[in-house]
Order: structure tokens, then C-alpha cells, then sequence
């Protein structure tokens, strides 16, 4: 099986997405959950590609309004792309869903955080939210895995880089994010039911990181 390289898949896509990185399930599978790892939801994957892209950049690419009506297509849409290529190399992948998630936990099968902070793409910061060093927590993740042997990319893990920063902690209206780092993430999913107002997701647009991201 041959070897494909990186700046294959970065040319094929070009400025589409912000940032992409590849790493091996072997990486990753001992820092996850048994049942949540890659060979869990494809048995043969032998390469995890893990995409990024501003919420800026998807305000009204594929339907009208803002990021919250686009950032899923977008995600399908680059996946889709990625598919595309391998498969016509003969390879076979598998594209876990970015909104799927088990209702009585609300954990989905694949984690997709805590894949791109071991793919060297940012970290987790106190909002629960991945911060990229560059575009903040204002991202959307997506994944894809396959059966092709692609180049890793081998990027170094970021520290945590919110130092003494605690704003988000001090905006959630339902105080889901606790100073202790705990994040009730029921508290977050029925924020609806909670709330008599949107919660404008505060703990993602107080950052100060990738500010100029805003969107």
C-alpha cells in the first residue's frame, strides 16, 4: 500500500479549509475512551485526518445566514471532498458524523476535540471548547478517517495557552463551565429549556483569543 503524501491532500484542499493534520490511530487511541476510539467506528483505519475551519469562513458558503447554518454543511462538504480522493485511489473512509451523539450521554462515537489537540491543533481550553492559536474557539472540527497510509504530519502538542484567563467562566448563563475545569454538558445541551433567551454562546465569543475571528 502506497505511502500518500501531505502536500497531496493540502493541495487538493487548497484555501477550502483553515488548518489539517494527520495523525495515526496508534496516537491517539491510548489517550481516549474504549468504544470512542478510531478503530472503534472503522476497524481497518490506519490514518485520521482532522480538518479546520474558521466559523468566519463559513458564514454564508452554502446557505444564506451566518456560521450556524453553514459550519455542518461545510464540514460534509470537505469530507466529501477527502472521500472523493481516496476512493479513487482504491481506499476506503469512514466520516463520523460532527453532530451525532448518543442521547442519554450526549457523547458521540468519535471525539473530535480531543483529536485535533493531539493532532497539535490547539487545546482545550476552560469553555470546553478546542483553542486554536490562531482563530480561537470560533472553529469548526471535522474528521476523516480511511484505510490509506497518508504522511503524518507531526506536529508537537500545544500547552495550555489561557495562562490565568478565566472569562468564560464568568459568562455562561447557566453556569455549565465550573472553575474546578468540570463541564456539565447537560446543563449546555438544554440550555433551551433553561434559558428565555438565547445564550449566544458567550463562552466561545468572550476569548480573546482569534478575536479578530468574530463572527
Amino acid at each position: 500500500m502506497d505511502l500518500i503524501r501531505f502536500r497531496e491532500l493540502e493541495g487538493l484542499l487548497g484555501d477550502i479549509i483553515d488548518d489539517v493534520a494527520v495523525i495515526g490511530p496508534e496516537e491517539v487511541s491510548p489517550h481516549l475512551p474504549k468504544g470512542h476510539r478510531p478503530g472503534d467506528v472503522m476497524p481497518d483505519v490506519r490514518s485520521v485526518v482532522v480538518h479546520i475551519t474558521a466559523l468566519k469562513h463559513t458564514v454564508g458558503r452554502y446557505r444564506p445566514g451566518g456560521w450556524w447554518n453553514n459550519r455542518y454543511q461545510h464540514v460534509r462538504a470537505v469530507n466529501n471532498l477527502i472521500s472523493t480522493f481516496l476512493k479513487k485511489a482504491g481506499y476506503r473512509t469512514v466520516c463520523p458524523s460532527p453532530w451525532g451523539h448518543n442521547r442519554r450521554t450526549l457523547m458521540p462515537k468519535l471525539q473530535f476535540k480531543p483529536l485535533a489537540v493531539l493532532a497539535g491543533m490547539g487545546w482545550m481550553g476552560r469553555n470546553n471548547l478546542v483553542i486554536h492559536p490562531v482563530f480561537g474557539p470560533r472553529i469548526v472540527i471535522g474528521v476523516v478517517l480511511t484505510d490509506a497510509l497518508i504522511e503524518r504530519t507531526k506536529r508537537p502538542r500545544l500547552g495550555n495557552g489561557c495562562g490565568d484567563c478565566d472569562i468564560c467562566l464568568h459568562v455562561c448563563p447557566i453556569g455549565a463551565l465550573r472553575p474546578d475545569g468540570s463541564f456539565d454538558r447537560f446543563k449546555c445541551y438544554h440550555r433551551r429549556r433553561l434559558l428565555n433567551r438565547p445564550c449566544k454562546f458567550l463562552c466561545m465569543r468572550a476569548c480573546p483569543i482569534g478575536a479578530d475571528y468574530e463572527c
